[in-house]
């Protein structure tokens, strides 16, 4: 795994410039976690209110083609990044869960075109939730229904482990 971010953060910062990567300033290796497991990946950390991670986002940074063979990119969103970050993932692990990665990322991008673009700030927990039922094709009973889905709640859980073990000092974070 380590050879695996090795390569990933040398391609990253090449990409950008850098002479070299340096683990523990550009990139970090993720311990071993009894709780946690994530072979092969490269896991990138954000949040929807995030400016940067936006930024991220729209450059398509990072992205599958300079990912080493045999590993796989994943993307974790904070629950606990406010305003309504739990709505938020938990709309985004319904999404990824029950619609697939396509509609995963159609609600990604229509949160961060409102977010970002319109700059139109969510005001409460509900019009966070309402604001993703047209992407997800779903009522707000479905929705909540959904959001008590195990396979759903197993990827809220995998996100918020995966954010806890990466000890992240700041956002976007791929690790």
């Amino acid at each position: 795994m380590k050879r695996t971010l090795t390569a990933i953060a040398a391609t990253l910062f090449l990409a950008f410039g850098a002479q070299a990567a340096t683990e523990g300033v550009e990139y970090q290796v993720l311990p071993e976690s009894a709780q946690f497991n994530a072979p092969n990946q490269v896991v990138k950390i954000y949040s929807i209110n995030c400016p940067f991670c936006y930024k991220y986002e729209k450059a398509g940074i990072p992205n599958d083609s300079i990912l080493p063979a045999g590993s796989t990119l994943e993307q974790y969103h904070i629950t606990t990044k406010p305003p309504f970050g739990a709505e938020k993932t938990t709309a985004l692990a319904i999404a990824k869960v029950i619609k697939g990665d396509k509609v995963f990322k159609q609600l990604k991008d229509k949160y961060y075109d409102q977010y970002h673009v319109k700059k139109v700030k969510f005001t409460d927990a509900d019009s966070t939730i309402d604001f993703s039922l047209d992407v997800l094709g779903m009522s707000r009973a479905e929705f909540d229904n959904n959001a008590q889905n195990a396979d759903v709640q197993a990827l809220i859980t995998k996100w918020d482990q995966g954010v806890e073990v990466a000890k992240i000092q700041g956002i976007p974070a791929i690790t």
